[in-house]
């Protein structure tokens, strides 16, 4: 028996005889304390933002319109004006610089990790500081259209690339099991199983009287989270709503906005159900080959970004990917809290929504947006209900031929880092940056 099992039994032990558990205060430990609690949604589309002039749209197509460094008044830009009203609840960061800030396709490598491109991406590191209520979920990883062609991904255990799940039908049964009752594979095993041998030796060990309270206490354990098991554990959580329709195929382009919408539902549902707290939405792929009909009925998005056809296929295709985020918003403001009652999800969510590049035509990295968008339960200095346009050059610790000082992007992923609570294990400088959380 390894000494983790070993403490474990004997806490068991040591409570079920001293002090018997009652029901209530199982249940009490096992339920939400209404105490808020994060979640953290990245949100990568790919190929750029668009930020470089074209075709008369002098100032790209993202960032807000703003002659001042740190402001709420601003208007919108072609692209960002299709987050809708959630602009209110946004801060547009600007004055970041990915990596090399010339590596092109290659910042998939990059855009959630350290600048070397060599340690574990924020998103999981983010995943175990904060775990939802299934172990085995600590950050789920969605990536609808994210692999077909080549499998350029974003998100990295150590030097190890992940693959993200394509299937909004397997995504689903990965958190809710193939029947939706809620029960993903994680959640079916016996409570015990894991000691379960180690229990039966323990049992060998004491005496009649000490055994049967044992016995009693595991059985009342089981029992709580059999109730669990078998209730609805959220106020409002139903996996049923984010079931996928049947039918669809999922890397064809005749369902693209279907297949990645169903995705999103599903992601929201399961912070709403408290499944996980952390998930990575990866919309297509770098180079992203998968037509969008509604833009062009032939021209994939990748030639798009680089301004192969005309300017309204190059903005289309920019803003389809800022619609299906504005998609996601939507489900997250849809779906309850699963720990404050009478709150949204997206009061309690923090999305953080960027790309491997700044624009695609040039492949570049430089003047990168990142966007922090939600209630983010109430640490993100959003503007409180006017949005925040902040631009960051005034932090950069990197010199830029053009645009003067700029922040590194790992900086960013630092400063989320310790507002979450924890800290990542990048070298280089990773400074946090002022202004952008109130715990930070």
């Amino acid at each position: 028996m390894n000494m983790t099992r070993r403490k474990f039994l004997n806490s068991v032990l040591a409570t079920s005889i001293a002090t018997p558990l009652s029901m209530t205060g199982m249940m009490r430990m096992a339920m939400a304390s209404g105490t808020p609690k994060l979640k953290v949604v990245f949100a990568v589309m790919p190929d750029g933002f668009g930020v470089d002039s074209f075709a008369g749209f002098d100032d790209g197509l993202w960032y807000p319109k703003t002659d001042e460094v740190d402001t709420t008044s601003f208007l919108m830009n072609e692209m960002s004006q299709h987050l809708g009203d959630y602009y209110k609840q946004s801060l547009f960061l600007r004055g970041f610089i990915l990596g090399s800030g010339t590596g092109g396709h290659n910042g998939w490598k990059t855009i959630l990790r350290d600048s070397n491109s060599s340690m574990t991406s924020i998103d999981n590191i983010i995943g175990n500081a904060i775990p939802g209520n299934t172990p085995a979920l600590k950050r789920l990883y969605s990536g609808p259209h994210s692999m077909v062609g080549v499998q350029w991904n974003v998100s990295y255990k150590d030097n190890t690339l992940l693959l993200p799940e394509d299937n909004p039908y397997q995504l689903f049964e990965q958190i809710y099991g193939a029947d939706g009752s809620g029960e993903g594979p994680a959640n079916k095993a016996h409570v015990f199983d894991p000691v379960k041998e180690d229990i039966k030796e323990l049992r060998s060990k004491l005496g009649l009287s000490e055994r049967n309270k044992l016995n009693t206490h595991l059985d009342a354990v089981e029992q709580v989270a059999q109730e669990l098991r078998d209730s609805v554990p959220i106020e409002g959580c139903s996996p049923a709503s984010a079931k996928p329709e049947e039918g669809m195929a999922i890397t064809s382009p005749d369902f693209r906005q279907e297949v990645t919408q169903a995705h999103a539902s599903i992601l929201a549902s399961a912070l709403s159900c408290g499944s996980s707290r952390v998930a990575t939405y990866q919309i297509g792929r770098s180079s992203d080959q998968v037509v969008i009909k509604s833009v062009s009925p032939t021209r994939n998005p990748h030639d798009c970004s680089h301004r192969y056809g005309s300017a309204e296929e190059w903005k289309g295709s920019r803003i389809w990917y800022v619609k299906q985020v504005r998609h996601l918003l939507d489900r997250l403001a849809f779906y309850p809290d699963p720990d404050v009652p009478g709150d949204s999800l997206l009061d309690h969510t923090l999305v953080i929504f960027t790309s491997e590049m700044a624009d695609g035509a040039p492949e570049h990295m430089v003047d990168l947006p990142i966007t922090m968008i939600g209630g983010a339960s109430g640490l993100l200095k959003n503007g409180n209900g006017t949005g925040r346009y902040f631009d960051l050059r005034e932090q950069g610790e990197r010199n830029h031929w053009r645009l003067g000082k700029l922040v590194d992007v790992q900086r960013v992923w630092a400063t989320v880092a310790k507002a979450v609570g924890t800290t990542v294990p990048y070298g280089g400088n990773v400074s946090t940056l002022n202004n952008i959380f109130t715990n930070v």
